[in-house]
């Protein structure tokens, strides 16, 4: 039986009131680069916040449609991670549970969507997303399957 256990980004610090959060992320590699959505200083992977009820499939089909219009292609689903950490746009904390995913875009070029498609180097994908749980399912998508 494989049990899948939750990794845990940032830490929650005492008395601050965290607002949770189900997101889910797609990983695309090509050619050894990594598609990533710029944000205001870091990047972020494809992907972004659920809606109610909605699930972490559709959040990332929905999601990359809206911010690149393009469509995605699911292949694997890579794992969940927690990750705490505060978003000064929002001046808010937040506790974000989310669920990551190998994936390939079916489309060329998407029209103008919300944002802008960057691709970076593997070597430096990691260390320029915001999220430490966004350069850890970078990693687990280079990493071997097993069956287990």
């Amino acid at each position: 039986m494989n049990m899948a256990k939750t990794l845990i980004f940032g830490y929650p610090e005492p008395h601050v009131r965290y607002t949770e959060r189900r997101a889910a992320y797609v990983v695309v590699i090509n050619d050894g680069q990594v598609a990533l959505v710029k944000g205001q200083q870091k990047y972020f992977l494809p992907g972004g916040g659920s809606l109610p009820g909605e699930a972490p499939d559709a959040t990332v089909a929905r999601e990359v449609s809206e911010e690149l219009a393009r469509t995605v292609r699911l292949i694997r689903r890579l794992g969940e991670a927690v990750q705490y950490f505060y978003a000064a746009t929002d001046e808010q904390h937040y506790k974000m549970r989310a669920t990551f995913f190998a994936g390939e875009f079916m489309d060329k070029l998407g029209h103008d969507g919300e944002n802008e498609l960057h691709w970076l180097p593997l070597t430096e994908a990691e260390q320029a997303c915001f999220h430490a749980c966004h350069a850890w399912a970078i990693r687990q998508s280079c990493a071997p399957t097993s069956d287990l």
